[in-house]
């Protein structure tokens, strides 16, 4: 007894026993969230953020802070870098080039706009860039992986999660009224479905929102999303380079990039046993959903509100720019 105890002082043990409870906290809340979520439809991520509200108190106590804290940020970087093993190079090939040239010209525009318009708003500029990337990419995901890359202290906790919840509430508005627009304009099928992938941030609600027109719309839905998707490395090493040039110092350098770089090539080269794939997939997708509860913890629902309307106003322009610039540059391309 005495020697297990005296292991536990051993001081390459006191980061874990002082980081314990939080992360244990953490992990509760997030198989919480992803319980209700199976039982009920509702995204596991806004479930699970929403569940980490309600204990802010307690992550607020001096004995849970150090856990939260791990969750909130190296949690992150891990559970970014694991996302390279979603995103392969036969993504960028096989959706053709009508697709291709659509969202070529959407990402960067929306971006760009994004940065634009909060500056018009007064916002930010790093809320701006998560809000326009978590547009014209693939919403909370993006979000998280940009907020990862950026240096720590340049982003204020609340203001990323006004992007997660606002982006999450527009792509669910955006799956039930898109579809009935698109096909009233009277967009055949597999344009309304390539409309849905580049204008929908979530890839399920992309897809869910194709299918809802037929098997075609939805199957061009889906790849024209993960299309989007797969511009998510080449922006995030872009950014991760930019940002972190000006930081204060090498210890910044997000490291977990070489593991999504290295990641994403053994997956486009086919490297990647399916099911180690899978396991990382998953991995990746608990971290988020651990990140998801630290950071509801660490903030206050008062601090979201307080933001006022520009933050909102900025994500619900960005959505509607990138339904009109689809629309406009796939009458374009297509003509």
């Amino acid at each position: 007894m005495n020697t297990g105890s005296r292991a536990l002082d051993h001081p390459w043990a006191l980061p874990l026993k002082r980081r314990y409870p939080g992360a244990a906290l953490c992990v509760v809340v997030a198989l919480a969230g992803s319980f209700l979520a199976e039982h009920y439809g509702a995204p596991a991520l806004v479930l699970v953020l929403l569940l980490g509200f309600g204990f802010a108190s307690q992550a607020s106590d001096e004995r849970m802070r150090p856990g939260v804290d791990f969750c909130a940020r190296p949690i992150l970087r891990l559970g970014v870098a694991l996302l390279g093993a979603r995103i392969g190079a036969e993504q960028l090939m096989a959706v053709g080039s009508l697709p291709l040239l659509v969202v070529l010209t959407c990402v960067p525009l929306t971006i760009g706009s994004a940065l634009l318009l909060g500056h018009w708003l007064n916002l930010p500029r790093m809320q701006s860039l998560v809000a326009g990337v978590a547009v014209a990419i693939c919403g909370v995901s993006a979000a998280v992986a940009v907020a990862a890359v950026i240096p720590q202290g340049k982003l204020e906790e609340r203001r990323l999660l006004g992007v997660v919840v606002g982006v999450t509430g527009l792509g669910t508005l955006s799956m039930l009224l898109l579809p009935p627009l698109f096909t009233g304009l009277g967009f055949s099928e597999l344009h309304t479905g390539l409309l849905l992938g580049a204008s929908i941030h979530d890839v399920a609600q992309a897809a869910g929102a194709g299918y809802l027109v037929s098997d075609n719309a939805g199957d061009i839905a889906t790849l024209t999303k993960l299309l989007r998707v797969a511009l998510l490395a080449p922006l995030i090493l872009l950014l991760g380079a930019l940002l972190n040039d000006r930081s204060s110092g090498p210890a910044d350098h997000p490291w977990f990039l070489l593991g999504f770089v290295a990641l994403f090539a053994l997956n486009s080269l086919g490297w990647l046993p399916e099911e180690l794939r899978q396991l990382l997939v998953t991995a990746s997708g608990a971290c988020l959903l651990v990140v998801m509860a630290a950071l509801g913890m660490r903030t206050s629902l008062g601090a979201i509100i307080a933001q006022g309307w520009r933050p909102m106003a900025l994500l619900a322009s960005l959505s509607g720019l990138l339904v009109l610039s689809a629309m406009a540059t796939l009458t374009l391309y297509s003509s």
